[in-house]
Order: C-alpha cells, then sequence, then structure tokens
C-alpha cells in the first residue's frame, strides 16, 4: 500500500557530480513494510549497524500488535526503512537506516519528515527512540527535525558497549506535557 510519496527529488552529494547527460536525483514512495522486503531490508540493516536484528527479529515485530514500518523505494529498490510501535499515544521508532551508499544526501530526513508526517495524521502525540551517543549524523539529523534528548541508557547496546541516547519528540503539545512539568532538555547539558 503506497503511504507517501516524496516531496522533491533527492539530490546527489554536491562532492560527486553525476555523469553527464545522467541525473542522480531520486524520487521515492513510502510504502508499508511486509515480508516481502525483508531481503532488502536485511541487507541494509547488516551494512549500518553492528549489532544488526535478525529475520526473526522483523519478523517478530511486523506480527506484533501496534507494529508499523514503512519501506522507502527509489526506482523499485529499498533504500531506506523504518519500524517502530505504537503504544497508546506514543510511536516508538525502534529501527531507522538508509542504504549507507545513499546516506547523506537527505534521504534520512525526507523519510523522517514524510514518517513525522503519516504519524501527525493518526492518534500520536509523541514519539520516542534510542541512538547509540557516538552517532552523530543520525543524532543531528533527530535534532533538526525536533527530537530532544531526554535521558541516557546506559549501557543500552552491544557490539560494542555503549550508552543510548532516549530522544522525544512531542507531535502534539509540548514536551514538557508528556514528562510532567518544566524540562531542561540533556541537549543543553551534554
Amino acid at each position: 500500500m503506497r503511504i507517501e510519496r516524496c516531496k522533491r527529488p533527492i539530490e546527489p552529494p554536491p562532492t560527486a557530480p553525476p555523469p553527464e547527460g545522467r541525473t542522480d536525483a531520486l524520487l521515492f514512495v513510502l510504502e508499508e513494510m511486509d515480508e516481502t522486503y525483508l531481503d532488502a531490508v536485511l541487507e541494509i540493516e547488516q551494512a549500518v549497524f553492528s549489532n544488526p536484528w535478525r529475520l526473526k527479529d522483523f519478523q517478530y515485530a511486523l506480527a506484533k500488535e501496534g507494529s508499523y514500518g514503512v519501506v522507502c523505494l527509489a526506482e523499485g529498490r529499498v533504500i531506506g526503512y523504518a519500524l517502530g510501535f505504537f503504544v497508546m499515544e506514543e510511536f516508538h521508532l525502534a529501527d531507522f537506516a538508509v542504504h549507507p551508499d545513499l546516506q547523506h544526501r537527505g534521504i534520512g530526513r525526507q523519510l523522517l519528515d514524510v514518517l513525522l508526517d503519516v504519524l501527525k495524521r493518526r492518534p500520536v502525540s509523541l514519539v520516542s527512540l534510542e541512538v547509540r551517543g557516538s552517532n552523530r549524523a543520525a543524532i543531528a539529523l533527530y535534532r533538526q527535525v525536533g527530537f530532544q534528548t531526554v535521558a541516557i541508557r546506559r549501557g543500552y547496546y552491544s557490539r560494542p558497549r555503549e550508552d543510548a541516547l532516549v530522544m522525544l519528540k512531542a507531535l502534539r503539545g509540548k514536551l514538557s506535557d508528556w514528562l510532567g512539568g518544566t524540562v531542561t532538555p540533556l541537549d543543553q547539558r551534554i
């Protein structure tokens, strides 16, 4: 099921001009993730993460009540994906990646923007996620779209052992509404 089309083409990185007579701008569409996409999703997962999900992890996640996953398709191939879970008024973004050959071209930002637009049309008020503390590119992306770091989970990740930043974004109201009062995000302290 087609969900959304991106708003503008994804341009090539400025340091890599396309060959003469060819453009590398990609248009993508989002479709709901199902098992037919899992081979391509696993290929990206294994290329991007040091401790990747396995096929059975994705199968379990997709079968779980409240799961919601999308794949980002360009020219018929999976170039990225997002998978998470609805828990009451919250959406927990559990896995998010773009093919490593296509990173740093704005695809992740557009995928995240479209996903957030889709979530705003649902009864979701808050989006949560964890990210490795060393993943500066992902942290910068999440901050660009309004996520704030609210906690650190010590030793959350393995291979290598590392802390996770817990990041939240309010889709309705203010973040302080969810955290019970005035909030000084850790972003301002770390």
